[in-house]
């Protein structure tokens, strides 16, 4: 959510209500049940934001999959726990640096980096040499600052006529 926003609030920018729409659609044609039992048109979504990392990454994780692709989120995080009794950490398996959405998108492996524009997010030298072996491997690889930079960037790109893409301009 923006920051000062409730989920009964509505949406501010064009993106979010087209979004919130593409999942109230995905809902019903996917999960037709659950899109009545939770009141089908009048279901309350929560608004979409990029005003913070997570905000950021689940928006355009929606809108991939809204439009069709495969994505998945990256955790590269290790993990605390408890092993007879005593505290354990495991280090992740994946390597530092890797982008925080893979994708596939037109048959093509698209790496996206999530860095707020409104958090000042910056790559770190980890993620620049991670960019430099998908690239040279002949990947995609996108920093992603905010939702309208990136629905630009992937109308571009792709020139795939996105159903939410079409009706920002």
């Amino acid at each position: 959510m923006q920051p000062n926003m409730n989920a009964n609030q509505k949406p501010t920018t064009n993106w979010q209500k087209i979004l919130i729409d593409l999942k109230r659609s995905h809902l019903e044609k996917n999960h037709p049940d659950f899109y009545k039992l939770s009141g089908g048109i009048k279901m309350k979504i929560q608004p979409y934001t990029d005003s913070t990392t997570n905000g950021l990454t689940a928006s355009i994780l929606d809108f991939l999959k809204f439009n069709g692709n495969y994505a998945n989120r990256i955790n590269c995080i290790g993990i605390s726990r408890r092993i007879n009794g005593k505290m354990v950490y495991t280090p992740s398996s994946t390597r530092k640096g890797v982008a925080d959405i893979h994708c596939i998108i037109n048959g093509k492996h698209v790496s996206i980096e999530v860095k707020c524009k409104a958090t000042k997010d910056r790559m770190s030298k980890e993620q620049e040499k991670e960019r430099k072996r998908v690239e040279s491997a002949g990947g995609i690889y996108y920093v992603a600052k905010d939702m309208e930079s990136f629905i630009n960037w992937y109308n571009q790109f792709f020139n795939t006529g996105s159903k939410l893409v079409n009706q920002i301009k």
